[in-house]
């Protein structure tokens, strides 16, 4: 509860986007009810009865019935035909003496998703505000309707898109996915089953009264093309960008509408998420079977905000998803306000996806599966890295949620080196050639050794299956041989690079699995390869 002194305080800080002060002389006030709502639709804050304004100054005058007062607060709160809900508890409605003056609070906290939008009267759309700087402000029917969205018990991305089949989809976006999944999960019995029946157990898609599997919105935002998911969504968009500190220019981007890729969010992600992690320090350090370590926890969390950002996005918003990456500096912005306060958010232990179904879908390849607790270990491990705390930023029309990191990039510890003098400077040099030959020991490990590698690999796959046709035998050894090139190259990689199909991909990893030549180790996102030849 509030204090005489912390009352005092705000007085001399007149009102802010989370203090509104109120005359309340002849009762309570009507605009009581609109700070309510638009605190209950924000970010909670707290009212106070019995300060009067005066040329932009605050006096305390104090109410003259303030039990009264308070009885007649909680009678409307509990008043349909007054407030759509009452999200105030017993603690949270109560009197302060301040000056010899009897005040009264009212602390309104951010209404839970369930209960919004709160509004005031029997029309949603008029009844409906939100705080801005110092003022209530009516919401927009667009913001009233993705309150609405959020407030269902069933997610806005399991639509069913009644107008479409599996065929409007795109078929090798759906490929790479199943390649993916099948290397996560090798034994599942999902991996030999049609794609029609794969996308339905997944979730992205399902049958109609008819029988006819279509996709779910979820479905077409996972797996459709940009010009298909924006005849639906019209202002659909995904965006990276990278560029210098001063912002003139991007020196790197990848968008939606750029027709060289299907343009949806699985495939965006796999395109970016090297984009986004690159440039960050990595310390030297070796596991035990003497390759480089070249990931650490903070790759890990910026992985999970990429994820978070299209898995928690209001796809129905007016802006589109943006991540941009400058110097020190990573902004993950999505459409769409939090599910829940940013207390709660960072807290972390509770998972609220607005996309349930799309969720599902990365969490199946191990992507995004730790919603609920990303943020907190964000703010965690930045603590635990001395880097800058997180910034998280909601702002409204249109409804956006903002995420910036600070990170430390490999050239910071190339310039506090050069800051360091003459006998630290002499160490470092010393220690940093040593990594450097323990690094290039590294890399000539794996690097292959031209045809002796090849023959070598073709040798064990005809030992291991006499009956495989010579071309996939070559293409096996091909792709080994790609892959020995350095471990951390992806299976997308291999796809792009080499112009096999995904399926083909598959099988012949498989081959060279079964083999023994070559295995995969630790996680699907972030492992290696291991190779026994």
């Amino acid at each position: 509860m509030l204090k005489k002194g912390d009352i005092k305080r705000m007085l001399a800080k007149s009102e802010t986007d989370a203090v509104e002060f109120k005359l309340a002389k002849g009762g309570v006030p009507t605009s009581f009810w609109e700070s309510y709502s638009a605190f209950a639709n924000t970010d909670g804050g707290v009212i106070i009865l019995g300060v009067k304004e005066d040329g932009g100054k605050h006096s305390v005058v104090g109410v003259t019935n303030a039990d009264r007062l308070v009885a007649d607060i909680w009678n409307a709160a509990n008043n349909p035909q007054r407030v759509s809900a009452n999200v105030l508890f017993n603690h949270q409605v109560y009197k302060v003496d301040c000056q010899g003056k009897t005040l009264v609070v009212v602390e309104v906290p951010r209404a839970e998703r369930t209960e919004r939008p709160v509004y005031v009267g029997h029309d949603v759309f008029r009844g409906t505000f939100r705080r801005n700087g110092e003022g209530d402000y009516h919401c927009s029917k667009e913001a009233v309707e993705a309150m609405i969205r959020d407030k269902c018990p069933e997610t806005a991305d399991t639509c069913l898109m009644e107008d479409m089949t599996i065929a409007d989809l795109n078929q090798e976006s759906i490929a790479r996915y199943r390649l993916i999944f099948g290397q996560s999960k090798p034994e599942h019995a999902w991996t030999r089953i049609p794609d029609d029946e794969f996308l339905v157990k997944i979730g992205a898609a399902r049958k109609d009264t008819k029988g006819v599997v279509r996709p779910m919105l979820a479905g077409l935002i996972c797996f459709g093309d940009f010009v298909t998911i924006s005849n639906v969504l019209p202002n659909y968009f995904l965006d990276y960008r990278e560029g210098v500190a001063d912002g003139s220019r991007w020196t790197d981007r990848v968008a939606a509408h750029d027709a060289t890729w299907s343009g949806n969010i699985i495939d965006f992600y796999f395109r970016i998420y090297d984009k986004v992690t690159s440039s960050v320090k990595v310390p030297f350090r070796l596991d035990e079977r003497g390759l480089r370590i070249n990931e650490t926890k903070v790759h890990k969390a910026l992985r999970e905000l990429l994820a978070n950002a299209l898995i928690h996005a209001d796809y129905h918003g007016r802006q589109g998803i943006v991540i941009e990456k400058r110097f020190r500096r990573l902004m993950f912005r999505n459409p769409g306000c939090l599910r829940m306060s940013k207390e709660a958010a960072i807290g972390g232990g509770r998972s609220d996806a607005r996309n349930s179904r799309i969720f599902n879908i990365f969490a199946l390849i191990n992507i995004g599966e730790r919603s609920g607790t990303g943020l907190s270990d964000i703010y965690s491990i930045w603590k635990e890295y001395g880097y800058e705390e997180p910034t998280i930023t909601e702002t409204y029309q249109p409804d956006q949620t903002t995420v910036t990191v600070q990170v430390e990039l490999e050239e910071d510890a190339a310039t506090t080196q050069k800051r360091a003098n003459t006998t630290q400077e002499s160490v470092g040099t010393t220690q940093e050639n040593t990594g450097t030959t323990q690094e290039n020991a590294v890399k000539n490990a794996v690097k292959p050794s031209g045809d002796a590698v090849k023959n070598a690999v073709k040798n064990a796959v005809k030992e291991f299956d006499a009956g495989l046709r010579e071309n996939i035998i070559e293409k096996c050894a091909e792709l080994y041989c790609f892959l020995r090139v350095d471990p951390r190259r992806t299976i997308l990689t291999a796809v792009e690079s080499l112009g096999f199909s995904p399926r083909s991909v598959a099988q012949y990893l498989n081959v060279l699995k079964d083999a023994r030549v070559l295995e995969h180790v630790g996680p699907t996102n972030g492992g290696a390869w291991k190779f026994l030849i």
